[in-house]
This record gives structure tokens, sequence and C-alpha cells, in this order.
């Protein structure tokens, strides 16, 4: 997400946070390697004090699949992300510019809840060191969709094994290392 160019229109949510329009809101499909298959560049702006979609641009460098599109591309996230999500961050202190929002499950995924984080138990991370030894080069990407989250909280959870001795340390940009057994 990212400021759109244009004057600032403030919008007051029902929860009493306000949210500076127009807004940004980049939703891409990459591959394995990182390359960006299609994306779309979604604005959002007050139209009689409403957010509303005002805009979408869909780019893909071979071509657009519209039945992928169809079935991977939900019009109404763009606007759930900045009509629910970001005020609902705004409300707990979260910078909605800074924060990793969810990749699938809109539109549920919008919604942020006041919780305590969840603690990283060795057996989590231990699964997650497994998934990893297991995928190699491009395992964020498949964690992360697999479990909801953004490809850098899968990336920090394999750090946090390292840290905790659960992976093996390997060379500066590698995949691998060795996992091994939480103490029980």
């Amino acid at each position: 997400m990212r400021r759109a160019r244009g004057d600032r229109r403030p919008w007051l949510a029902p929860n009493g946070t306000t949210v500076d329009l127009p807004l940004v809101v980049d939703v891409l499909e990459t591959d394995d390697r990182g390359t960006t298959v299609w994306s779309v560049e979604a604005t959002v702006d007050l139209v009689d004090d409403h957010p509303t979609l005002v805009g979408i641009h869909v780019r893909a460098a071979d071509g657009l699949d519209p039945a992928a599109m169809q079935r991977e591309f939900r019009w109404a996230t763009p606007l759930e992300i900045v009509t629910i999500t970001i005020p609902a961050l705004l409300d707990v202190g979260i910078d909605p510019f800074r924060y990793h929002y969810p990749v699938r499950g809109f539109p549920d995924a919008a919604q942020v809840e006041r919780t305590t984080p969840t603690r990283l138990t060795d057996d989590f991370l231990t699964e997650i060191a497994n998934r990893y030894v297991m995928l190699g080069r491009g395992y964020a990407r498949t964690i992360a969709l697999q479990r909801n989250v953004s490809t850098r909280t899968v990336v920090s959870w394999v750090e946090k094994a390292r840290e905790r001795g659960i992976l093996t340390a390997t060379r500066p940009g590698a995949v691998g290392g060795t996992v091994r057994r939480p103490h029980r």
C-alpha cells in the first residue's frame, strides 16, 4: 500500500480512526523466482464521503490469463483493505504502510484482532524448519500461501529457528541447513 498523488482527504472510519485518502493498493502474483506474473494497482479515494475504488490498472508481462485472474483476484479486496484493515491497524497502533498484509483469505483476512502475538514454540519452528529444508528455494512463498501470511513472516520464522539452534546456520544467501529436534 502507498499514498496516491492528489490532495489528502481524511475519511473517518466507523471505529473513529482517520484514514487519509487517496491510497494505492498494489496486489502482486509472483512465481517461485520472485518474478511478477501479474499486478493490480488499485486506487481508492473519497467519492461522496465514502471510500470508493476509482481506478484499477492490471498488468502482466506475458499477457493476462482471465481465468487465473478470476480465480486469484477479488475486485473488492483493495477496498476492504482500506475500509476494514487500515482502520483496524491504526486503532491498535500499527503503521499500515509497514504492515505485511495477508496474501489470501479476503474478506476475512481484512479483520485485524487485538490479540497477543502467538508464541513461536520450538515445535512450531521445527515444523517450519523441516518445510524450509524440504522445499529449498521458493520456500517462503510456498509456506506463506499455505499459512496465509507474508513471505517476510516466513523468513522471520526461519531466522528465529536459526537463532534458537533448531536450524543450523548456512552461508549468507544459501538455502538449507540441518534441523535439530527441540529438547523435551
